[in-house]
């Protein structure tokens, strides 16, 4: 979709949900607006010290220039109103996922908001293979990085707030999937879906900011902001943790409470950073790189040395196998992790261990670990008939 014209008129969709619209404001910015201008300015401290990032502005000019994927809700469109006040160039992107009656209406009334606000916008359509918030969230993510490897290259930023951090932070604690899963989001990642499909970077620069700020901000911007109802639905676990379980929280632990949950996930996110580059540099040390798996010869793994391995700490070797893997093996649990630790760890002859291939459709076989001699190789067991 190009560019449209500003339809200024308040609408409700066929859901009864009323549709975002913009009125220009009379008065001056709010303590909302200032809160947020706040966040941006020291998330662009944060992405300005990035060796990439002064590359990137070293040859704009102009300022700082994103794509900001709006949904019409109020954290983006808050996000897209005070990042323009800030002086920067939004390409404002909604992503229609088709997924809800009437999702076409909304996303085009949010694009006009976004253009009203000062920002250029599109709408792009997606079909993502399945109804699921996980493959809408992929088709999302790759579309918003395809039109910022369009525009140069630009960095993508998303309206995650503190909300959604301690959210993240309760539902990773019921996963138990250990330390990543309760880690704070990071407020730049260059290793990300968004980022493989062209964007420099993903950023989420409101993650020191608390959902009552954007919807107060978009209050204080003249923006009625579209309420998803899946937000408050009920039909999904995010949702519950959002409308029952946080209240709940506050009503028995205090108002802190959630301050305090986010702030101990950018704790943990820090401690999480730091592990991960440990085993980074553990890697290094247990990779063979004389010694290689065959996978049909699509690709060379190095193997591990068990020797070099099993001297490495416990809270760095699980963190060194998802690491070997990443991007040779599809998600990996962590009863996969612990298994293949134990080949190397607690061998008794045991077979090897299946993982899931990153490759879509999977090859026919099994992609699995197995140990040979010193050894933990990444290979494939082709079926006998073929």
């Amino acid at each position: 979709m190009t560019n449209t014209a500003m339809n200024p008129n308040r609408s409700v969709n066929q859901s009864g949900e009323l549709t975002p619209f913009y009125t220009s404001p009379s008065t001056k910015p709010g303590p909302h607006v200032l809160r947020i201008r706040h966040a941006l300015e020291a998330w662009h401290t944060t992405w300005s010290s990035r060796p990439t990032a002064s590359e990137q502005s070293e040859g704009d000019s102009l300022g700082f220039s994103c794509i900001i994927g709006c949904s019409g809700g109020a954290d983006s469109l808050s996000l897209v109103g005070c990042a323009i006040k800030q002086g920067w160039r939004v390409h404002a992107v909604v992503i229609d996922h088709g997924l809800q009656e009437g999702s076409a209406d909304v996303a085009t009334r949010a694009a006009h908001v976004c253009q009203a606000l000062g920002a250029t916008s599109e709408v792009i359509k997606v079909h993502p293979r399945e109804t699921t918030e996980a493959a809408a969230r992929e088709e999302r993510y790759r579309a918003l990085g395809e039109v910022a490897h369009a525009r140069g290259g630009l960095p993508v930023l998303v309206a995650h707030t503190g909300d959604d951090q301690a959210e993240s932070l309760l539902l990773g604690l019921v996963r138990g999937a250990g330390l990543g899963s309760i880690a704070g989001m990071p407020p730049v990642l260059f290793h990300h879906p968004a980022v493989d499909a062209g964007a420099t970077a993903l950023g989420r620069p409101l993650l020191s900011v608390r959902r009552e700020n954007t919807i107060g901000a978009c209050a204080e911007l003249g923006i009625t902001p579209w309420h998803d109802p899946t937000n408050t639905s009920g039909d999904n676990l995010r949702s519950r943790v959002r409308t029952r379980l946080i209240p709940q929280i506050r009503s028995v632990l205090g108002e802190a409470a959630v301050d305090n949950a986010i702030a101990t996930a950018a704790m943990i996110r820090t401690d999480e950073d730091y592990l991960a580059h440990q085993a980074a540099d553990a890697l290094k040390e247990c990779e063979r790189h004389d010694s290689f798996a065959d996978n049909f010869g699509s690709f060379a793994t190095p193997a591990l040395d068990i020797t070099t391995y099993v001297r490495q700490p416990q809270a760095l070797r699980g963190r060194i196998i998802k690491q070997w893997l990443h991007h040779r093996a599809g998600p990996l649990t962590r009863a996969h992790v612990t298994a293949i630790d134990a080949l190397a760890t607690q061998w008794h002859g045991q077979g090897g261990v299946a993982i899931p291939w990153a490759r879509t459709p999977a090859p026919p076989g099994r992609l699995l670990v197995v140990r040979r001699h010193d050894e933990l190789r990444l290979t494939a067991e082709v079926p006998r008939d073929r």
